[in-house]
């Protein structure tokens, strides 16, 4: 089992961004994450996962005006397909996000036949962020800026993002005093979750850190850590290695995410408005990777599952 999750690791960690995306670190935070922890990061967040029947919230959701309306499709696929496996082993799961973000989320969750919630966030509100850390047992961002040592969020080019973005740190820290789990799903290192290795990534991405860009001086990348932190390609791509953490732990290849499904989350959320973030065009294609080679990972991680799980052959020679 190991063995198939260090290969799933490896696998959603291939950089496959165009020239003129900041591009050269996807391994780096890979490495970094990954010397923290004593497994393989899509096993350790599936162990996470992997408990009694529970209240899990997921925060997802990037929206910026003009450029993404309603947001880009990264982080929305994951969180609807994560939490559709959650929902098949038990777990009762609400999505939150910003009020822009919210209505593809919603379509995508309604599609999917998933019965859960979808909620939006307050700018600004921390006592609605104490209010659902202590509503929820365990807590997961995906694709969620997380506060850099300033507490400002910022994207990866060093553009602030506050002014019209909920920041979630507080759910996370509060969720963390109160002794609850917490796992973050990220690819850039401006995600919550990262503030777990923010010193080494400041040390081995100078170049990367945006610190002379921001207006704060802070950098992009966050200061807010969870207890687990899993690193993908994409966050999506990192999210559908998670769920196959858990077909591993489940021994049920079947909850695994497909490629079939993965192109058409693509076509559907053209449809809902949803954006590339990789270039900011409404197409079929999650942080400039096309859908079709977005589903080509989901294809292999899934035979990494099946083949692992598939009992052994006889030889008759």
């Amino acid at each position: 089992m190991e063995i198939a999750a260090d290969n799933i690791d490896k696998l959603i960690n291939i950089e496959m961004r165009r020239t003129g995306m900041p591009r050269g670190k996807k391994w780096v935070l890979y490495e970094v994450a990954r010397e923290i922890s004593p497994e393989p990061l899509v096993l350790a967040a599936a162990r996470l996962l992997d408990r009694a029947p529970c209240s899990i919230a997921i925060v997802t959701g990037a929206a910026v005006p003009n450029h993404m309306p309603v947001g880009e499709n990264d982080g929305p696929f994951g969180s609807v397909v994560l939490a559709a496996a959650l929902a098949r082993i038990g777990h009762t799961v609400t999505i939150y996000t910003d009020p822009d973000a919210l209505p593809p989320i919603a379509m995508l969750a309604k599609r999917a036949g998933l019965d859960i919630e979808v909620l939006p966030l307050v700018l600004g509100d921390t006592a609605q962020q104490v209010k659902i850390a202590e509503k929820h047992d365990l807590f997961v961002a995906i694709e969620r800026l997380g506060g850099n040592r300033n507490g400002f969020i910022y994207g990866v080019t060093g553009v602030s993002r506050s002014p019209h973005r909920a920041n979630v740190d507080t759910i996370f820290t509060t969720a963390t005093r109160l002794g609850k789990p917490t796992l973050a799903i990220g690819d850039g290192g401006n995600e919550i979750g990262f503030g777990k290795v923010h010193a080494e990534l400041e040390r081995r991405l100078p170049d990367h850190t945006m610190a002379a860009k921001t207006p704060c001086g802070g950098g992009v990348f966050s200061v807010v850590p969870t207890d687990v932190l899993a690193v993908g390609t994409s966050s999506n791509i990192g999210a559908y290695g998670v769920v196959a953490g858990l077909a591993l732990l489940k021994k049920d290849a079947s909850l695994c995410h497909t490629p079939e499904e993965e192109v058409a989350l693509h076509h559907v959320g053209v449809g809902l408005g949803l954006v590339d973030g990789g270039g900011g065009g409404l197409i079929a294609a999650c942080d400039g990777i096309p859908a079709d080679a977005n589903a080509a990972l989901v294809l292999l991680m899934r035979n990494i599952v099946e083949q692992t799980l598939a009992p052994p052959r006889v030889r008759t020679f």
